[in-house]
C-alpha cells in the first residue's frame, strides 16, 4: 500500500508526532510511505534521518489552485492509495479535493476542533467549504469525543467520524533517568518545579501559568517549546510579564528540545492551562511518567484527566484557580504522588500508542478493500 501523509507544518508538534508514529508503523509492515509538508523544519529533519521521502507543497490557503494541483501531481507520482491528512481548515478543503482528483482515499485526521476567523463572511465561507468537502473524505478520524462532538456541531456527518484517541508508549518503571538536566537548564536542585511542553502561544496558557506562579512561592516554572507563530514576539511578551510580576528568575524558557520527555521527568507537576485542545500527547506523556497534572477541561483533556483521581481540572483562563491547584499539590506531596500513580495506570490502560496505531492501520486496510 502507498500512503502519503500531509502535515500542517515542518516543525515538531503533537499532530506531527502522531503522524511519525503512524509513518513508522506503516513502513515497518511493508507499506510505502512519504510525507508532504508546507515548509522545512525539525520534523522533516527527523523524517530525512529515517529515509522517508519528502515533498514540499503549501496548501494552507484555500484558494491557491496552483498548490492544489501541485499536491495532485505529488499524489499521482507517488501513486498514492491513501492520503492521510493532519491539517486544518484550508488544507483540509484542498487536500480532500486533491485526493479525489488523484484517485486516493482521503483520511482526514482532526487533532483539534476547527476555529474560524472572527470575520463573519470569511468564516461562513470556509465553514461551508469544510462541511461540503468532508464528504469527499473516505474517513474522518477525531482524537477525542470532544473533538468529534465539535465537528458534528459544525456540520460534519456523524456517521463519517471515528474516534481514535491518541496514545503514548508505555514507559517501564525502571527506565533510566537522565542526570544533570536541572543544572543544564539553570534550575536549582530541590526546588519545586512546574512545567509545560508546547509551542509558545496564547491558546496554550503560558500567560496564565506565569501569572499563577506569582502566587506559588518558591516554585520554578519550566516552559519547553518555541514561539513558532510569532517568531519570538510572543515569547518576549511572556518574558515581560514574568519581569513585571517579579518572577523572571523563576521562569526558564527552554525553547524547542528533542528531550522533552526527560524534561517532563524532572517536574513535580505538569500543567496545561490551554484554551483549546484535541487530545494532548504531552498530558498522556506526563501521566505515563507518573506526574500529577493540572489542566483545563477543554477538548479531550477532560477525557484523559479525571478530576481528583489522576489530576486536577481548573476553569479556563483563571490564574487564581490555577495557582490554588498548584499550591494544593505542592503542599501535599502524598496526594500529588497518588494522583501521579493513578494517572500512570490510566494512561497505560486506556491510551496506549499500540492500540491507536493498530486501529488506524486497520482503517487503511478497510479502505484498501
Amino acid at each position: 500500500m502507498r500512503v502519503v501523509h500531509l502535515v500542517i507544518g515542518g516543525e515538531v508538534a503533537g499532530g506531527q508526532l502522531v503522524a511519525l508514529r503512524l509513518i513508522r508503523a506503516a513502513r515497518d509492515r511493508g507499506d510505502q510511505v512519504s510525507v508532504v509538508a508546507p515548509s522545512e523544519g525539525a520534523f522533516l529533519d527527523l523524517l530525512r534521518a529515517e529515509g522517508i521521502a519528502i515533498h514540499i507543497a503549501d496548501v494552507n490557503r484555500t484558494f491557491r489552485v496552483c498548490d492544489l494541483m501541485r499536491l495532485v501531481r505529488i499524489l499521482r507520482v507517488e501513486q498514492a492509495d491513501i492520503l492521510h491528512t493532519h491539517t486544518a481548515l484550508a488544507a483540509n478543503v484542498l487536500s480532500r479535493v486533491a485526493g479525489r482528483l488523484a484517485g486516493a482515499a482521503v483520511v482526514s485526521h482532526l487533532h483539534i476542533e476547527n476555529h474560524f476567523r472572527p470575520q463573519r463572511l470569511p468564516a461562513a465561507i470556509l465553514r461551508a467549504l469544510d462541511n461540503l468537502t468532508v464528504r469527499l473524505a473516505a474517513r474522518v478520524i477525531a482524537v477525542s469525543d470532544g473533538t468529534r462532538d465539535a465537528l458534528v456541531r459544525q456540520g460534519y456527518p456523524a456517521r463519517r467520524i471515528e474516534v481514535i484517541p491518541n496514545g503514548v508508549d508505555v514507559i517501564p518503571d525502571d527506565a533510566p533517568r537522565r542526570h544533570g538536566l536541572r543544572s543544564e537548564l539553570g534550575i536549582p536542585e530541590g526546588v519545586p518545579l512546574i512545567g509545560e511542553v508546547g509551542r509558545l502561544c496564547a491558546v496554550k496558557g503560558q500567560h496564565e501559568l506565569i501569572s499563577a506562579l506569582a502566587d506559588v512561592p518558591a516554585a520554578w516554572l519550566l516552559l519547553v517549546g518555541a514561539d513558532l507563530e510569532q517568531g519570538g514576539v510572543y515569547e518576549g511578551l511572556l518574558r515581560d510579564l514574568a519581569a513585571s510580576l517579579g518572577v523572571a528568575e523563576r521562569v526558564v524558557f527552554a525553547g524547542y528540545r528533542g528531550d522533552a520527555g526527560d524534561c517532563i521527568a524532572e517536574l513535580d507537576i505538569f500543567a496545561l492551562p490551554s484554551w483549546t485542545e484535541g487530545m494532548p500527547l504531552v498530558v498522556l506523556e506526563a501521566m505515563q511518567r507518573g506526574k500529577p497534572v493540572v489542566a483545563t477541561a477543554v477538548g479531550g483533556t477532560g477525557e484523559v484527566v479525571v478530576d481528583g483521581e489522576t489530576g486536577l481540572l481548573i476553569p479556563l483562563r483563571d490564574p487564581a484557580s490555577l495557582a490554588a491547584a498548584l499550591r494544593r499539590l505542592l503542599d501535599d506531596p502524598e496526594q500529588a504522588r497518588r494522583l501521579g500513580e493513578a494517572g500512570r495506570q490510566r494512561a497505560g490502560r486506556l491510551f496506549s500508542a499500540e492500540s491507536s496505531v493498530r486501529r488506524t492501520l486497520e482503517v487503511y486496510d478497510e479502505l484498501a478493500r
